[in-house]
């Protein structure tokens, strides 16, 4: 065996087992997958006498396997032989042959077509057909001449086939928006409660002064060293701001203390570079 049949026989098994068929795939199957009897152009996968999907690829041996494993896990009886049928194409011709196949036999799996306009254009000549699954060595029957003709007939005389059905959905209903609301309003804190809330968030004044900013629970901002370098308070909404001694407006605001002290720190340490 060449090389390269050695190498795409490789990697046909290892496609076939992410699959997980649990089934033995077919030896022609194998065969007409890495023998290059077809690169690129149309598969057609059919189950128990009908074509259910047909695809489009220009990597015959990956994209059929794919859509073989997806389609295989929507049918739940494993007992039904499949097959899979090839119709070269080349890469400019594969959206009209694929839309007017879909169109003529509308498989079950395929929901759209690539281009309606022209779904009504040639079809693919299938050149190869192999069994999917080893046992039962049956005939698949999908694309025999006579299931073939019923097919486009049962597909003809459908309304509502598939590859329509997905494009002719009507919208949902739109979901009525809840009315507007404005939020309460919140009254502004009194100094009782700013002072509790100092007190609850600060840290305490008369002891040591362990941070390098530390907010105390009477309002000021001191340094570690015992410098102070202004006030900060709290709004209606807990969220503390600091105003620089001598500042007639708050500097800077953050929604936690620990935030706002980092942001302190940051900016006496630019105050401290400047002065030196």
């Amino acid at each position: 065996m060449a090389f390269g049949l050695v190498v795409r026989s490789h990697e046909f098994l290892n496609l076939w087992n992410l699959q997980v068929f649990v089934r033995n795939p077919h030896p022609s199957l194998r065969e007409m997958l890495t023998s290059h009897i077809v690169t690129s152009g149309i598969y057609l996968i059919g189950c128990d006498g009908e074509i259910v999907y047909i695809g489009q690829s220009n990597d015959i041996l990956r994209r059929p396997l794919q859509s073989l494993g997806k389609a295989y896990h929507q049918v739940s009886d494993t007992s039904l032989q499949w097959s899979l049928a090839l119709a070269p194409g080349e890469r400019d011709d594969l959206d009209e042959l694929e839309s007017s196949a879909i169109r003529a036999f509308a498989p079950r799996f395929n929901t759209s077509i690539p281009s309606v306009a022209k779904s009504e254009g040639r079809l693919p000549q299938i050149t190869a057909m192999a069994p999917v699954f080893q046992l039962p060595d049956r005939p698949c029957g999908a694309c025999n001449p006579q299931n073939l003709k019923q097919q486009m007939e049962r597909a003809a005389a459908d309304p509502s086939p598939p590859w329509r059905r997905k494009r002719t959905r009507r919208p949902s209903a739109p979901v009525p928006k809840a009315p507007y609301v404005p939020p309460e309003e919140i009254p502004e804190l009194t100094e009782e409660e700013h002072a509790a809330l100092l007190a609850d968030y600060g840290v305490p004044a008369d002891g040591d002064l362990v941070y390098p900013i530390n907010m105390c629970r009477d309002g000021l901002v001191v340094t570690r060293d015992g410098e102070v370098l202004g006030i900060w308070a709290l709004d209606k909404f807990h969220c503390p701001s600091f105003t620089p001694d001598g500042a007639a407006e708050p500097l800077m605001h953050h929604v936690t203390t620990g935030g706002l002290a980092f942001q302190i720190r940051q900016w006496y340490g630019k105050l401290e570079d400047r002065s030196t």
